[in-house]
């Protein structure tokens, strides 16, 4: 197409690109050409691969991009896109067709892309996600699902009340063969880093300012709502030390900023806050809880 710029997505949804650099929300592309990403690869998509592409869609869209979407050329990944609701109320400007299927037969297996913009969201996304931990985690491994269900909700809280944008936060997640699920959150808001320097200015560093909010009632959040606020994600990682979930994985992209933590029958093997040279805009979560 004459005067469209290609951006060709990996089969993979970027998976092999080291911590996911791939469909950039950042101002060198603020420039009027439209844009032009070509999806016909795709052959797998995670569920932050799934959010991070709506927040493209919608971020660019709001700065007065046109963009035009090839969708893939697999038919089981374009069905799986439209399961997935990935283009459920496209912004005008956006271009992208994936077709129709049934709804999911299946809801403790995934949870469809959805918007959390309103504590009444973010309470059925509680229930969803109650529902499908419990058939990931059953039998003695029940009280995981019971654990996460509660902290998965303080990170939801933390994309609502943090990360506030008129996108709302997205969220989408899957279960994979009975061996691990996957919850991906993300949002278009002012980024971890950002938020915590309004209490924290010193924390100049943005992989040090997303390391640091992963401690207990660390916040940017002023006054007397401070003392209820910066634990959801600390809950997160808690709660994988606490139930000795057998394999656990929490990486969060901000700003420049980079975090993971991984866990392994309640022991941590890594643990690693870093800044890299090109900014996201928003903040971008991804949990992998495996049953072994």
């Amino acid at each position: 197409m004459t005067g469209v710029r290609p951006w060709k997505v990996p089969a993979d949804g970027g998976v092999s690109v080291k911590w996911g650099e791939w469909l950039p929300l950042r101002p060198a592309h603020q420039d009027a050409h439209p844009l032009h990403l070509d999806l016909s690869n795709l052959s797998f998509v995670d569920p932050l691969f799934l959010v991070r592409l709506r927040g493209f869609l919608d971020w660019h869209a709001a700065r007065g991009h046109e963009v035009i979407v090839e969708p893939p050329s697999r038919m089981y990944v374009r069905n799986y896109l439209a399961r997935m609701n990935i283009c459920d109320e496209l912004p005008d400007r956006c271009t992208f067709n994936v077709g129709s299927v049934n709804s999911n037969p299946h809801p403790d297996v995934l949870i469809a892309l959805r918007r959390l913009r309103t504590q009444r969201d973010a309470d059925d996304l509680d229930e969803a996600v109650g529902n499908l931990l419990q058939a990931q985690f059953s039998g003695r491994l029940a009280r995981y699902g019971d654990a996460f269900t509660m902290t998965i909700g303080e990170m939801c809280d933390n994309a609502i009340s943090h990360g506030r944008s008129a996108h709302g936060a997205y969220v989408a997640a899957q279960r994979y063969q009975g061996k691990r699920c996957v919850l991906a959150i993300g949002d278009l808001g002012i980024g971890i880093p950002e938020h915590l320097r309004r209490t924290h200015p010193h924390l100049t560093d943005d992989g040090e300012a997303i390391a640091e909010a992963t401690k207990p009632r660390v916040t940017g959040v002023k006054g007397p709502r401070a003392q209820h606020r910066g634990n959801g994600y600390f809950h997160v990682i808690d709660e994988m030390r606490e139930t000795a979930v057998p394999s656990g994985v929490l990486r969060v992209w901000a700003g420049n900023g980079r975090f993971s933590v991984a866990m392994t029958e309640g022991r941590a093997t890594m643990r690693r806050g870093w800044t890299i040279e090109e900014p996201t805009a928003g903040t971008w979560v991804r949990l992998e809880l495996g049953t072994g």
